[in-house]
């Protein structure tokens, strides 16, 4: 089974309109600081760590950029993937380039000859979420041609995001006060397979926990906060 990232971990949501603002609000956006993911399986049983780590803050005017780096081991600690990629925090709203979603498995190992072309908008965070609001879909098209013929086209489609309701939420790492939002995340990959995915999301530190259920509503994975530190 494809083993699920923790995707939505990486997002904040600021709300007021300066790249000051955005530094002084929002605990993740401060170089240094750590967040310490653990996905489990439906099982509960612990699969995947996943590190990340903003490594660097860069500010023009109303924008700020922080640069994530991120790794994941296993259970038994073994190295699985190291990613570096930004969020941009522009006048309140979060962007996220949907091309830092793509399994970092999938760029091991690459042969020279091997060309990756990803098509993509930016995941939308607006400012000021809500209970009962809607939020902007994405997607993302990944190619892979070896030689000039395609030997992989994957898609990956998030839709039907809603903000839920909010919710205070205790993991290891703390209790957060957090927003609930719900999800659609479907990718065609020999084939199609679609989640249901809730994730409890906190303007201080990010993504605290999100749940991903198959069609028949049974949980297929969870991912918790298990650690934040600067």
């Amino acid at each position: 089974m494809r083993k699920s990232l923790p995707l939505f971990s990486l997002l904040l949501i600021p709300m007021l309109a300066t790249a000051q603002k955005c530094v002084e609000l929002y605990d993740y956006f401060q170089e240094g600081i750590t967040l310490e993911y653990t996905n489990y399986d439906k099982k509960g049983k612990a699969e995947m760590v996943t590190t990340q780590k903003v490594t660097s803050l860069t500010e023009n005017a109303d924008t700020v950029i922080a640069t994530i780096s991120a790794s994941a081991v296993n259970e038994k600690g073994k190295d699985l993937y190291s990613n570096v990629f930004p969020i941009k925090c522009h006048e309140g709203v979060i962007y996220m380039d949907m091309r830092s979603l793509v399994p970092p498995q999938q760029n091991a190992g690459q042969s020279p000859d091997m060309q990756m072309e990803i098509k993509s908008n930016d995941l939308i965070f607006p400012a000021g979420m809500k209970p009962g609001q809607s939020l902007p879909d994405s997607e993302m098209e990944l190619t892979v041609r070896m030689g000039g013929l395609q030997i992989m086209n994957n898609k990956y489609y998030i839709k039907n995001r809603k903000v839920e309701a909010e919710e205070n939420v205790s993991t290891p790492a703390g209790t957060y006060k957090c927003l609930k939002i719900s999800y659609d995340f479907e990718f065609k990959m020999l084939g199609t397979r679609t989640y249901r995915t809730e994730y409890w999301y906190s303007q201080a530190v990010g993504m605290v926990k999100s749940i991903n259920y198959d069609k028949k509503g049974n949980v297929e994975s969870r991912t918790e906060l298990t650690k934040f530190s600067q």
